[in-house]
């Protein structure tokens, strides 16, 4: 007997009242689970003075204290749920650098090339159609500019990749679908992906840093960031050397 994989897509109407409900005990939950994952991706960006970041789908702002305060940050989301509890964390920690604005990530009210950064956490598997929200994110960037993006991908391992295919329709009732691959997600989008890794070997999400894609340049400039040597190769290299 063979089970029907439903294609389903997430809809912004149910999805804004479902992270209306989340967002009292979002940070507690699925927050909590994520945050070393969070301050990983905010080290990517290597923020200088003046740089203007773009939180796209911030949430109840978890990354906003994350940022160097001679950064301007905006961070914006459907959700005003969501919205209200970073309002709430900008206030009690005096984040005046940050600006917070309610509206549609798939279509953000801003000027193109307007950004250093743009952040999208957790945000790609939530909205209707990726492929609009990343080709939006890359008009906003300035040239040079980088995309950082934390999320829970597709696996490649194709049994992996079944169970989240088969499991799809309940992630999508309680807000994101887990049977998006990465390489899907960026098809059609004119960036191409400079590094990706994750912070352990087994892990369910993935941190990538994409790019304006230059004329004949490949989707994937380096497959892996390296992993840290662990214990025991450290030791042998610098065996090595004292030896030399």
């Amino acid at each position: 007997m063979s089970i029907k994989v439903l294609r389903l897509r997430m809809q912004e109407s149910i999805t804004t009242k479902t992270y209306d409900l989340w967002a009292w005990f979002y940070d507690y939950t699925f927050g909590a689970l994520v945050w070393q994952r969070q301050k990983r991706a905010v080290k990517q960006m290597h923020l200088r003075k003046g740089d203007r970041v773009l939180d796209l789908g911030v949430g109840t702002g978890m990354l906003l204290p994350l940022y160097a305060k001679d950064a301007t940050v905006v961070g914006i989301d459907l959700s005003p749920g969501m919205l209200a509890k970073a309002q709430i964390r900008c206030a009690k920690q005096n984040l005046d650098h940050c600006r917070l604005v309610l509206g549609d990530a798939m279509l953000p009210p801003f000027a193109e090339a307007s950004f250093d950064y743009v952040v999208v956490t957790h945000v790609i598997t939530v909205v209707s159609d990726p492929h609009k929200l990343l080709n939006w994110a890359v008009r906003l960037l300035k040239p040079g500019g980088r995309i950082v993006m934390l999320n829970h991908f597709q696996s490649d391992n194709p049994v992996v990749a079944w169970f989240e295919r088969v499991l799809n329709p309940m992630f999508i009732k309680i807000g994101w679908r887990s049977d998006l691959p990465l390489e899907d997600a960026l098809r059609g989008v004119d960036v191409s992906i400079e590094y990706r890794f994750k912070m352990g070997v087994i892990d369910l999400w993935q941190i990538a840093v994409l790019t304006h894609r230059q004329p004949g340049q490949p989707l994937i400039q380096v497959p892996a960031k390296p992993h840290r040597p662990g214990f025991f190769a450290r030791w042998r290299r610098r065996v090595a050397v004292e030896q030399h």
